[in-house]
């Protein structure tokens, strides 16, 4: 999946700059805040929906930073883009992040997983999906923030009964529009005192860990989000929120997260779907976990030590008090199969493994994983080869896994394309690792799974912030 991951958190992300704040001002600005506040709820009142956005702006400018105990650093441009114009934009900004190349082989190493099916368009989704569900953008590059403007007809019709359930009013609505705000503008708090790209690069090649980054930029600004709409302008009362009550409300929502979507996000499959929801549900449990041990310092200190994968945003102690670091997997030079290329290697990991065995009845085999790496090729009449290797705590962990991605193997898409021909697809394991080749021809799918077997393992590390 190379880039993807990195890119998926890019078009979810939206910060907003603000002026200077130095740690003096922060107790005055309190005050100075909750009357930009009011200000932008009687412009909101009257009418005058894009003053008031710019008002709730400046208000959060002044309260988040007492809140988050960070100051704003430097300003930047903001801009407005209409919600029609974001399919353009979107397509612009996935052909920057990586070439047509290294899309591609990221789609097909999802498709070689068996995510999807091979017929996916999986371009096209992500532009339908994020088009619908984008509320502000910030890119990167320019340093520009994008707030999204509906269209008229957008703005005054009514919400479904769903939305309404879920608190959304018809017109413009002011407690959205704050919410909305609130936690773009604690993207930009991490932005500007952690570098989040300049953290995103650093694991591009292993999406599960910047899956597990993205979790702790969207579980900041979530809780920061709920403290906004509580008051609590101190943050006193939403870094107690209890973590454990969180994860079970959480966990049973989870599932049904996507309807509360528009049509796009309820009709991708499941994978996107859970994926793009993960990051701020799961990722709020991990960063309540982490304010209810050490207050918003411990936040602070996540950054400078990210965590290392998404099995530890599922399982905060094996971040904070039994850690429990991934082991980094290098399957070195594998051997070349005649007509076959080898297009991108990259990690699965526990969450996205999960939601890969859970129809099949294999959800708890993705617990005890200890590290993957995948490598997907490509080979004659546009056929796909797997070769991927897991480790797990314990041989039982393993065992687990292994009959549980037999089970999915009976269904997998793929195996519909290779019908009746020579392609092997082999399981197995070997103590607390397993090997799954997929695609080739039955000789030299043993010789990968041989050589696979043969993949270093050393315990991974966590890198300063730069």
């Amino acid at each position: 999946m190379s880039k993807l991951g990195r890119l998926t958190l890019v078009l979810v992300l939206a910060a907003l700059f603000s002026p200077t704040l130095t740690w003096a001002d922060l107790d005055a600005d309190v005050s100075t805040g909750k009357k930009l506040l009011k200000e932008g709820d009687e412009l909101a009142d009257d009418g005058k929906g894009n003053e008031a956005v710019v008002q709730y702006k400046r208000a959060f400018e002044q309260l988040l930073p007492g809140m988050r105990r960070l100051s704003f650093k430097t300003e930047v441009k903001r801009d407005v883009t209409n919600r029609e114009d974001m399919r353009a934009m979107l397509i612009k900004e996935i052909d920057s992040e990586m070439t047509p190349e290294e899309f591609r082989a990221s789609e097909l190493g999802m498709k070689a997983l068996g995510f999807l099916p091979r017929e996916f368009d999986l371009k096209e989704t992500m532009i339908k999906v994020y088009s619908e569900e984008i509320a502000a953008f910030y890119d990167t590059k320019t340093k520009t923030m994008h707030l999204i403007k509906e269209p008229e007809e957008k703005v005054k019709q009514e919400p479904s009964f769903l939305e309404k359930l879920l608190g959304k009013k018809e017109g413009f609505d002011k407690d959205q529009n704050k919410t909305v705000i609130a936690h773009e503008l604690t993207h930009a708090l991490a932005d500007q005192n952690f570098d989040i790209e300049s953290l995103q690069k650093k694991i591009e090649d292993d999406d599960d860990r910047s899956l597990a980054l993205s979790a702790l930029i969207e579980g900041e600004a979530t809780l920061t989000m709920i403290g906004a709409q509580m008051e609590d302008w101190s943050g006193n009362e939403t870094k107690a929120l209890p973590a454990d009550v969180l994860n079970r409300v959480f966990g049973l929502m989870m599932p049904f997260m996507s309807l509360g979507g528009g049509k796009s996000l309820q009709e991708a499959p499941v994978i996107l779907s859970e994926t793009m929801i993960f990051p701020y549900l799961r990722g709020l449990v991990f960063c309540a976990y982490l304010t209810n041990d050490r207050g918003w310092q411990a936040i602070t200190d996540a950054y400078k030590r990210p965590p290392l994968s998404t099995e530890q945003i599922l399982h905060p102690e094996k971040y904070f008090s039994e850690i429990d670091a991934p082991m980094a997997i290098d399957l070195g030079e594998l051997k070349k199969v005649d007509g076959w290329k080898e297009l991108a290697r990259n990690v699965v990991g526990e969450m996205q493994l999960a939601i890969l065995l859970r129809v099949h009845g294999g959800k708890n085999a993705s617990t005890g994983w200890d590290g993957d790496r995948y490598a997907v090729f490509e080979g004659p009449d546009h056929r796909l080869g797997l070769v991927w290797f897991s480790t797990w705590d314990s041989a039982k962990d393993a065992e687990e896994f292994e009959l549980g991605y037999r089970e999915f193997q009976k269904t997998k898409p793929d195996l519909k394309v290779v019908e009746g021909r020579d392609a092997a697809f082999l399981v197995e394991r070997r103590g607390t690792d397993v090997v799954v080749v997929e695609g080739f021809p039955k000789v030299e799918a043993e010789e990968l799974r041989d050589a696979a077997f043969k993949a270093k393992k050393v315990e991974m590390t966590y890198d300063q912030t730069p």
